[in-house]
C-alpha cells in the first residue's frame, strides 16, 4: 500500500534511516512503496509493448529495491527531496525495467544473427567471406586512426609494427635514446588505442594490421 502524502520531513527521516542501515526503515520503505513501484513497472512494460508477466514484474520490483540498497544505499543518498520519494523510487524502477527489456531485445537480436550466420557459415576448409570483409574494414579503420596521430607517433608505430625493427634499431633511425623507445611506443600505442575505441575497434596485443 502506498503512503498517504507523507511530508517532506517524514520522507527525509525515512531515507536517513535506510541510509543508516536501520532494518525497520527498510521494512517500512518496502511496505509503503512497493505497490507504487510495481504499478510503475507494469506501466513501463506496457509502454514497451510487453504483456503481463508476473514473474518479470516481481523480479524488477526486487531489482529496484536492491539498486536502492546497493553500495551503502548510494542511489538513495542522491535523493534530495526535489520530487516525492514515491516518484524518485518509481523512476529508478522504470529505468531498470527499460534497461532489462533493452538487454533482452539485444540478446534476442544477437541470437537471431548467430542463427542466420550459422545458416550461411562455410563448410570446413572454405574461406568465410564475412571474416575477410571484417578484416578489411578493421584495417581501413586502423589506417585512418594512425593518420590522425602526430608524425612522431606514426613513425614509431610504422617502424615498430610494419618494419619489425628492434628498439635499438629504432633508436638509431630516430635519434632517440634506446632506453626511451619502449615508453614512447607505449604512449603512441595508447593514443592509437583511444582513437580506435572511439570507432568501436579494440587494439589487441601487437596487432598485425598496424
Amino acid at each position: 500500500m502506498s503512503p498517504t502524502h507523507p511530508s517532506r520531513e517524514e520522507e527525509a527521516d525515512l531515507v536517513s534511516g535506510c541510509i543508516a542501515g536501520n532494518d525497520a526503515a527498510w521494512e517500512r520503505l518496502l511496505r509503503d512503496y512497493a505497490g507504487g513501484v510495481l504499478a510503475g513497472v507494469k506501466a513501463a512494460l506496457r509502454q514497451r509493448g510487453h504483456g503481463p508477466d508476473p514473474a518479470l514484474e516481481e523480479e524488477l520490483l526486487a531489482d529496484s529495491f536492491e539498486i536502492l540498497a546497493a553500495d551503502g544505499a548510494a542511489v538513495l543518498r542522491s535523493f534530495r527531496g526535489e520530487s516525492s520519494l514515491a516518484t524518485f523510487i518509481s523512476v529508478v524502477a522504470t529505468r531498470r525495467a527499460f534497461r532489462v527489456l533493452r538487454d533482452r531485445l539485444r540478446h534476442g537480436k544477437a541470437v537471431d544473427r548467430k542463427a542466420e550466420h550459422d545458416k550461411r557459415a562455410p563448410r570446413p576448409g572454405e574461406p568465410d567471406p564475412s571474416e575477410n570483409a571484417e578484416a578489411g574494414e578493421r584495417s581501413r579503420v586502423i589506417v585512418e586512426a594512425i593518420a590522425e596521430l602526430a608524425p612522431s607517433d606514426k613513425l614509431l608505430l610504422t617502424i615498430f609494427y610494419l618494419d619489425g625493427r628492434s628498439y635499438k634499431e629504432i633508436a638509431a633511425v630516430t635519434g632517440l635514446a634506446a632506453t626511451g623507445v619502449g615508453t614512447k611506443i607505449a604512449r603512441a600505442r595508447a593514443r592509437l588505442k583511444e582513437r580506435l575505441e572511439r570507432r568501436g575497434v579494440a587494439l589487441e596485443g601487437s596487432d598485425p594490421d598496424i
